[in-house]
């Protein structure tokens, strides 16, 4: 839910009714198209209620189509205009949005509980151990607490006190239960301590022996299962390199922003992160922003005091307080920073990818166009623009303008005519590049968000027809 306090725009993640008819509406049309499914944890306050941003819905492997279908229409039926899917192995994490209705859904279908190849628990073992729990199916107890214990300290390598209660409040009626599923699953000497820790409620030997317990896991399974574990390694890896590696642009929510100093780019950004998480049910960490440059390399004054050859200037209230380099000197200071941005942002980009992240630049090459002095740089336009050509491209580049007078307003670092002659530079480039979108800072920083909200929806989403 959006609230305007203090001028500004805050978003935040509230379950509403209409969260809770568009899951009850989907739990009903499940039940009747006879896909098996269950709800995996945090589900006690549902469907009035979420103690979580997400809905994690276990449902039979290969029927994904279906229930993803049906979910499209569930939302349809409710005016939700656009969607949104990431998916990481098995894991299909699905996100209803609607800018409209300033609305935002996580629904995660997960096909049977899956870690990097390694299946644990199938599905049929797992549904196996499910009862009903108002209109919609949930594990046992004494099965609630194992996928906790499974799911949150092999996959995260943390327990949460919540959880840590609620394990150890199940340990104390299901022992002899769980004891046994340990057993089965970890073998005699992994099991005795895991037991042995729950015992104690010493959650903190659990948590340290993580990886230990992981292992134990997955070797138990490949013995096991040597060939069908073998391929679904495979099926992981090969998605793991194709999205991370070889990471096609469709992956890459890769976003710069743009605009004389003055314009109001650093609350622009605030604002946009906030938005961001909202429309993503997400933390503001869903979003990492870059200065500039990737700074894989550090400032060339920089890397001159640090070799004994130069003292920094660190004085950065005149951005052009330093005359221009010559040319062999100017191109060797952009082919030092173009390097920064063909090594560095692929790198970057790679680990936002890896994990879902929205990379932020402010400010990002185009500045050598724009204001080339800023960096001492003395080349041709045409250079300098072959330059910024040669790395990855942002997906959307805004723009932000207003009129000379109100920037100069805001900060005085810049003359009227520099500040006029950049916007300039910066209308050009909007007018010969698509991915360039100039958005109006004149206007309120709530206003100017929505604006670019609107635009990031449409580029980075589908919409449900």
């Amino acid at each position: 839910m959006k609230v305007l306090t203090d001028n500004k725009l805050d978003y935040e993640i509230i379950w509403k009714k209409i969260h809770s008819d568009i899951f009850s509406k989907y739990i009903l049309k499940l039940n009747e198209s006879k896909i098996r499914y269950f709800i995996l944890r945090n589900f006690e306050t549902l469907p009035d209620k979420n103690t979580s941003k997400d809905v994690d819905i276990i449902i039979e492997p290969k029927s994904y189509k279906e229930a993803f279908t049906i979910l499209l229409d569930v939302l349809k039926e409710y005016k939700i205009s656009n969607y949104r899917v990431v998916k990481y192995e098995r894991v299909h994490c699905c996100f209803g949005i609607s800018i409209e209705k300033n609305f935002s859904i996580h629904i995660d279908l997960i096909e049977g509980y899956l870690s990097k190849g390694f299946e644990v628990f199938s599905f049929d073992m797992l549904y196996e151990q499910t009862i009903e729990y108002k209109n919609f199916k949930v594990l046992n107890e004494t099965y609630d607490a194992i996928m906790l214990l499974y799911y949150k300290v092999i996959g995260t390598k943390q327990l949460k006190q919540q959880y840590q209660d609620k394990i150890n409040f199940t340990y104390k009626i299901y022992n002899k239960e769980i004891n046994k599923v340990l057993a089965a699953t970890l073998g005699n000497k992994m099991s005795r301590l895991i037991i042995k820790a729950l015992s104690n409620q010493d959650f903190a030997t659990i948590i340290k022996n993580a990886n230990v317990l992981s292992k134990v896991s997955k070797q138990r399974v490949l013995i096991r299962k040597p060939f069908k574990t073998t391929n679904r390694i495979v099926q992981f890896l090969c998605e793991k390199i194709y999205r991370i590696l070889y990471c096609p642009r469709k992956y890459q929510n890769f976003i710069s922003v743009q605009g004389a100093d003055g314009t109001g780019k650093s609350t622009f950004i605030d604002g946009l992160v906030k938005a961001i998480a909202f429309y993503n049910v997400s933390e503001e960490s869903k979003s990492h922003i870059y200065h500039h440059r990737p700074k894989l390399l550090p400032n060339l004054g920089a890397a001159g005091e640090k070799a004994g050859v130069m003292k920094e200037d660190t004085d950065f209230t005149n951005p052009h307080r330093a005359k221009p380099a010559g040319f062999i000197s100017s191109f060797i200071r952009m082919t030092y920073y173009w390097l920064d941005y063909v090594i560095g942002v692929p790198i970057k980009l790679r680990k936002d990818v890896q994990f879902d992240r929205f990379t932020i630049y402010d400010r990002y090459i185009y500045d050598f166009l724009v204001d080339p002095y800023r960096s001492r740089i003395n080349l041709p336009y045409w250079l300098r623009k072959l330059f910024t050509k040669l790395v990855i491209q942002p997906r959307i580049v805004f723009v932000l303008l207003t009129d000379a007078e109100t920037i100069y307003k805001r900060k005085q670092e810049l003359t009227i005519d520099e500040i006029n002659r950049q916007l300039g530079e910066f209308k050009k480039l909007a007018e010969t590049n698509k991915r360039f979108v100039i958005i109006d800072a004149s206007k309120k920083p709530e206003e100017i968000v929505e604006d670019a909200m609107k635009i990031l929806i449409d580029k980075f989403t589908l919409q449900i027809k």
